[in-house]
């Protein structure tokens, strides 16, 4: 397995585990402390953000792989970080969050099928 494709299973866990957040908070609205709960999480999901960055888009501007892009992948990045702070309000529209969590789903999969 590629550095490529382990930051990639690395987004997509991170992925799983913000939609899980969401649909408990969903649920019930759980209290949680800024610094403590939320501040460790999304800076995890921006650390891993920045790693699969770093690695990809060179990939990606070297292999021209079919239907990826840089620009398609930034907006990964910066989709997975917006819903990791949603994640947080259970009142988040269903649907615009959903939908950013496929959208992440759907591009990162497509990584993991063409990345070396």
């Amino acid at each position: 397995m590629s550095n490529v494709q382990g930051k990639t299973i690395e987004m997509l866990q991170h992925n799983e585990a913000i939609w899980e957040l969401y649909l408990a908070n969903r649920e019930e609205q759980q209290e949680f402390d800024f610094y403590k709960d939320m501040k460790p999480f999304v800076d995890g999901v921006k650390e891993t953000c920045d790693a699969w960055l770093a690695l990809v888009i060179p990939w990606v501007n070297t292999a021209r792989p079919t239907y990826l892009g840089e620009a398609q992948l930034q907006q990964v990045a910066d989709n997975i970080q917006m819903i990791a702070v949603s994640a947080f309000n259970g009142k988040s529209f269903y649907k615009h969050f959903n939908d950013h969590y496929q959208s992440v789903e759907y591009t990162l999969k497509r990584v993991l099928e063409k990345a070396p």
